[in-house]
């Protein structure tokens, strides 16, 4: 399914975006029944078909060093990432080591999951904090993703106050935290709202919810295209049609921004 807009978007309007935008979420939720259920569940596959990998290198990470592999370095750099830049950025970190003694206590689960990944998060100095949230938030995710959830920029930019997860919730109060653990704890309970939002949308439809497998990734998939198609009516308002045209499908946009290649358009 390919969701293209050929005027101003309805999801986007001049000087009223942002999460306390009255129409916003309204907008929003009516852009979301233009997506299809059958993207979400072929994405979640994907997640899925992925996840051995992660598995293969759990036991280098518990062991401290990163296989020593640069193949490795940069296939985890790419799953963790949403961009090409980004994704270099990150096995530059990881080829040089420096976060090779920071996974074992990232990995153990004896200890609550916040006070981890902040431990990890301030261990690695010298990167960009939200790569450093995507990588230990990322790798503990795909590991275990009913125990965890991920914490990227597009869900959740503390920064720049930005993300899907305030425009679904209307506001950032929630959201704001001092310290990495609480803000952790923070995007959970924010994400649970947002699931609950997406019940009204028809996308989470039983092949997602009620697969075994599959409802491990359903707010993976549901952000992302909720994501999506926020990004849709922002590139739609701002360009041009010649120039939208040239834009990802949505379900390669929803892969995208979750470390996924893309795949063949139909």
């Amino acid at each position: 399914m390919v969701l293209r807009r050929e005027g101003p978007s309805h999801i986007i309007k001049d000087k009223t975006a942002g999460p306390d935008d009255p129409e916003l979420l309204e907008s929003l939720e009516e852009a979301l029944t233009y997506a299809s259920p059958d993207d979400l569940v072929a994405v979640a596959d994907d997640l899925l078909a992925r996840q051995p990998r992660f598995q293969e290198l759990s036991p280098w990470l518990m062991g401290g060093k990163l296989s020593g592999s640069p193949e490795d370095a940069a296939w985890l750099a790419r799953a963790v990432t949403h961009s090409r830049k980004k994704a270099r950025e990150m096995e530059a970190v990881l080829t040089a080591g420096q976060a090779d003694g920071l996974f074992p206590g990232l990995l153990d689960a004896s200890r609550p999951a916040a006070t981890r990944i902040a431990a990890f998060v301030n261990g690695l100095e010298g990167v960009d904090v939200r790569l450093r949230l995507e990588l230990a938030t990322g790798v503990l995710h795909n590991l275990a993703p009913k125990e965890y959830w991920l914490w990227t920029r597009w869900m959740w930019d503390r920064s720049t106050q930005t993300g899907i997860l305030p425009l679904l919730a209307g506001s950032v109060h929630n959201l704001v935290a001092d310290g990495v653990a609480m803000g952790y704890i923070n995007v959970g309970s924010v994400m649970a709202m947002a699931m609950r939002f997406g019940e009204g949308t028809g996308l989470l439809t039983p092949d997602l919810m009620e697969h075994p497998r599959r409802s491990a990734f359903a707010n993976d998939v549901f952000l992302a295209c909720a994501y999506s198609i926020y990004l849709y009516g922002i590139t739609s308002w701002r360009l041009s049609r010649e120039y939208n045209r040239l834009l990802p499908t949505m379900p390669n946009l929803m892969r995208k921004l979750l470390g996924l290649p893309k795949v063949s358009d139909q």
